[in-house]
């Protein structure tokens, strides 16, 4: 049940993220237009930025559920099927780390910008927290992508399941 939400979550903000790209393009496009006409919108390329900014986190966690995060398959794909196993979970373990840690300093970092009304200069000021709120969520469902994927090179490594690498 859980997994089939987190697939349903994924999927959707992998779709918010196609649609946040037209508001993107269309944010650039009233940009340069406005200024075209020597009558520049304030925020509107901050906002964009913030935008963009949502759509390479909230991708992340649709990312990694398909796997397609850059990976050096050559090495895997050359290697025996469980060595090619153990080398997947030993990457996996370190990923892992590495985003919880990340995470960590990301959530810190939104506390702190919320606690301290962080925001861009100017006639209304742009708060920042919101956007990196949306860092922090997406990197925590990246986070629980990544376990999950843990999960499963544990599986392949003890034989419980078919290695995704290796054929040498």
């Amino acid at each position: 049940m859980a997994g089939r939400l987190l697939d349903a979550v994924t999927k959707l903000l992998a779709e918010l993220c196609g649609w946040l790209l037209l508001i993107v393009m269309s944010l650039i496009v009233i940009d340069l237009v406005s200024r075209a006409m020597s009558t520049p919108i304030y925020g509107v390329s901050e906002s964009a930025m913030f935008v963009m900014i949502a759509i390479v986190y909230l991708g992340l966690p649709y990312a990694e559920k398909m796997q397609a995060h850059v990976r050096v398959e050559l090495v895997l794909d050359n290697l025996p099927p469980q060595v090619a196993a153990v080398v997947d979970l030993v990457m996996y373990v370190l990923v892992a780390a590495t985003m919880l840690i990340v995470l960590y300093a990301v959530g810190l970092n939104a506390l702190g910008s919320y606690e301290g009304r962080q925001a861009i200069a100017g006639p209304t000021p742009l708060l920042i927290w919101p956007v990196k709120f949306v860092m922090v969520t997406a990197l925590a469902l990246f986070v629980v992508r990544i376990f999950i994927n843990l999960v499963h090179a544990v599986r392949a490594v003890i034989g419980a399941e078919t290695p995704r690498y290796g054929g040498s």
